[in-house]
């Protein structure tokens, strides 16, 4: 008699809710990487026939990320949590993004807007970057009005700084400027914060019923040792690493601009590295001086991405790591070099608190020098419009965004944490669900709170090697047009397969999606035949089979979340114990537990 393992699929519906894949775990946004990643494996091999699929898999990624195409250029964070990191090397999902970014941008243009009827309440945002957007873009979905208040000229915020050599100037503009056009979003640019200006008490009065701020982190940091203002900071030839960026992004600074001239630029982080790598693009000879120390593994290790640190050195640019800045040297009011002891420790238990060996120093010579030591927001704004606390901080609430101070105010993004592009997507996104709740009077926090667990990586005795990610040789790539080449569909296909027995199937369905299957197949187990010998177990790539004690005989068991369907556990079965049915499992799950109830 077949039986159904009716605890086995208890525990099953318990984990459908949070088992996922760990990269999508990994990604702020939750993308659906292993299904779209297994609609890429099973694109037709001819580029022509191809298109269509990519178009279709790229809209589909473009509903609940309508940055994916950006992402493909410069976010790989799914990555750093891959099953196959370790075994033949992480799946290359940015890459594999930018694959159909080079189709889809293009075809972006040809989009439809949504049909979407705007008959809810005016909402304000205020800052048009990635946050801002995605927020904007969350809510104007789901029919209200909304208006971005930006203070350039054009959308994007930070993500105008990043090199063109890493990302391309007309994906970013044709990415933004279709993204408000697709999801009829209003912009007002050129709209500056401040008294007499825009402030939160105007925006109520105009008829906005809340506000986002995602305003982003405006002006630089300053040098500080030991809790100082590093003196020297207004020399002739001292610059911040935004403004070089912003200043380059905008044309106002010439190819060989620096040629010539010894460039040190303070900074461990990417920016740093951007900075860095534009400087050497424009003919300078560069040297980054960092606190942290090469070693990556460590609490104290440099925090950009090893890409970066590798792009660099091959560009020849130099590192001085575990360095700090204890004096600016200079002369008739130009800056001529920097003083800088050794870096024993970056962070303690209390945090950022970087301590110094002081009879240990060397003296760096320059003729420009260049911070990036991050950002800050603008706290005069911050101050006036009353939503800073008693010690300064910003007063929000970290789950809802809700400001503590005005119920209608909501802050995220880098105003409120610096974090990477996909970050404030996330916050924008969180936002949108908080002043949806908040308007419709909704409880703010009920069942917000997702809680996965990641899926484990498939039993192999060996793993397909990663695919190799090409760069243009170092000498033949000090321009500012990509450095990094795509991958060919071929390319495409082959990496995406590497990810297809990877994350649970409930969470994926490509096969169904595209009518390769017309539902997931169950394992069944029958316990009068089963023997209890556990070959079903050592035959399961999944760790799906497992041997249990039912009234005091040993039988198999199958999780049905974990469980692939592949049949190597059906027919490696001596006793014919176990079979696959032709059902849609996450139905059957559902059915059983609600009569388990």
């Amino acid at each position: 008699m077949w039986t159904t393992e009716s605890k086995g699929i208890a525990r099953a519906e318990e984990a459908m809710k949070q088992a996922l894949p760990p990269c999508q775990i990994k990604c702020p946004i939750n993308e659906d990487i292993q299904r779209t990643n297994v609609l890429m494996s099973l694109l037709p091999e001819d580029p022509n026939e191809a298109k269509q699929g990519i178009i279709q898999i790229s809209e589909y990624l473009y509903e609940k990320n309508p940055f994916f195409n950006v992402c493909g250029y410069i976010c790989g964070l799914c990555e750093l949590e891959c099953n196959y990191k370790t075994k033949g090397g992480a799946i290359r999902r940015r890459l594999l993004k930018r694959f159909l970014s080079d189709t889809f941008t293009d075809y972006l243009s040809q989009k439809e807007e949504f049909n979407t009827v705007k008959n809810k309440e005016n909402v304000a945002v205020i800052g048009g970057g990635p946050g801002g957007l995605m927020c904007a873009y969350v809510l104007s979905r789901k029919g209200y009005r909304v208006t971005i208040f930006e203070s350039h000229k054009r959308l994007g915020g930070a993500l105008w700084l990043i090199p063109n050599y890493r990302l391309p100037e007309e994906v970013l503009k044709t990415t933004v400027d279709n993204l408000v056009r697709i999801a009829g979003i209003d912009v007002k640019f050129g709209t500056k914060l401040g008294e007499g200006k825009l402030t939160f008490e105007k925006l109520q009065n105009e008829g906005y019923k809340a506000i986002f701020l995602a305003k982003g982190t405006p002006y630089p940091r300053v040098l500080t040792f030991d809790g100082e203002v590093v003196a020297g900071q207004d020399l002739s030839g001292v610059m911040y690493g935004h403004t070089l960026l912003y200043e380059v992004s905008h044309g106002n600074i010439e190819p060989g601009y620096f040629s010539g001239k010894r460039l040190v630029v303070i900074g461990g982080g990417n920016v740093a590295f951007d900075v860095g790598r534009t400087a050497r693009r424009l003919g300078g000879d560069v040297t980054i001086v960092c606190l942290e120390s090469e070693d990556k593994s460590t609490r104290d290790g440099i925090p950009a991405d090893e890409e970066e640190i590798r792009a660099a050195w091959e560009e020849g640019l130099r590192i001085v790591y575990s360095r700090g800045v204890q004096k600016i040297i200079g002369e008739q009011g130009k800056f001529k070099g920097i003083n800088c002891p050794k870096c024993t420790s970056v962070f303690d238990d209390a945090g950022f608190n970087p301590k110094f060996d002081c009879t240990d120093c060397v003296d760096l010579k320059g003729d420009i020098l260049v911070i990036t030591v991050g950002q800050v927001p603008d706290r005069a704004f911050l101050q006036r419009e009353g939503i800073l606390d008693e010690k300064g901080r910003i007063a929000v609430d970290p789950f809802t965004l809700q400001s503590l101070r005005k119920e209608q105010v909501f802050i995220g993004g880098d105003v409120r944490r610096i974090g990477f592009m996909v970050e404030a997507m996330k916050e924008g996104m969180i936002a949108a669900e908080s002043i949806e709740r908040y308007l419709r009077g909704l409880d703010m926090r009920e069942g917000r709170k997702r809680d996965y667990q990641a899926y484990p990586l498939p039993l192999r005795r060996s793993y397909k090697s990663e695919i190799e990610v090409v760069w243009i040789p170092p000498e033949k790539r000090l321009h500012f047009q990509l450095f990094e080449k795509g991958l060919t569909l071929e390319e495409a296909r082959a990496e995406a397969k590497r990810c297809a027995t990877c994350g649970p199937c409930l969470s994926c369905k490509a096969c169904i999606s595209i009518g390769f299957e017309k539902s997931l197949y169950a394992v069944e187990a029958d316990r009068e035949r089963c023997s209890g010998c556990g070959i079903c177990v050592y035959a399961c790539n999944y760790d799906a089979a497992h041997l249990v004690d039912v009234e005091g005989k040993t039988v198999s068991s199958t999780d049905m979340f974990k469980c692939k369907s592949c049949g190597m556990c059906v027919v490696a079965c001596p006793s014919d114990a176990r079979r696959l049915v032709d059902d849609d499992t996450e139905e059957r799950i559902v059915k059983v537990c609600s009569a388990l109830k």
